[in-house]
């Protein structure tokens, strides 16, 4: 029995995670996302904290693994995953989160987009709860698209919304540079 055991317990191990990458803060990320028949490889997952609190897992996900501004620049598809973690997490405070994250990403080009960046954050006025899973979708000359566990909330076209959206994380200002580099893999 023992040498059964022995034998199993490994092979039961390594298929009982089919397709993650890894684990952070108990959230298994897929290792590859397939988006519209569009392979896109896991590049790095960081968390995202304020006040020493634990608020979401943050995943980036892309077609071809370019610097941070030639995704903002479309160049590539892109995903941003974030998986809530922390119950403190409320529709309010994320709605207030990201027009946060808009204001500092966008600077000046924020008049031009605020009808788009209405319509996103609005997007988050059901209730979010911990375990909830956002994906944002970035298709090269397409726009982007909102998803809650798996059902499409929002879809925007528009460049300079895109880059801006991007941004939050990936920009030269982002709302937290270790987050970042977490998510590119640096």
């Amino acid at each position: 029995m023992r040498k059964l055991l022995t034998a199993v317990l490994p092979l039961s191990l390594c298929l009982s995670a089919p397709g993650w990458a890894l684990t952070v803060a108990d959230v298994n990320i897929d290792d590859t996302l397939n988006i519209q028949g569009i392979e896109m490889p896991h590049r790095g997952a960081g968390i995202r904290k304020k006040f020493f609190m634990k608020l979401y897992v943050s995943s980036l996900y892309n077609q071809d693994s370019l610097p941070a501004q030639e995704l903002m620049e479309g160049k590539s598809a892109a995903a941003i995953q974030l998986d809530i973690i922390s119950s403190m997490i409320t529709s309010e405070k994320m709605t207030a989160s990201m027009e946060e994250g808009f204001e500092q990403s966008a600077g000046d080009r924020l008049p031009q987009i605020q009808d788009k960046v209405d319509q996103f954050t609005a997007a988050f006025s059901e209730p979010v709860q911990e375990g909830d899973r956002f994906r944002i979708v970035s298709l090269p000359e397409k726009g982007v698209e909102l998803r809650k566990n798996g059902k499409s909330l929002v879809a925007i076209e528009g460049e300079t919304f895109r880059q801006v959206l991007l941004g939050i994380w990936l920009g030269d200002d982002p709302l937290d540079d270790d987050l970042k580099e977490a998510m590119l893999g640096e």
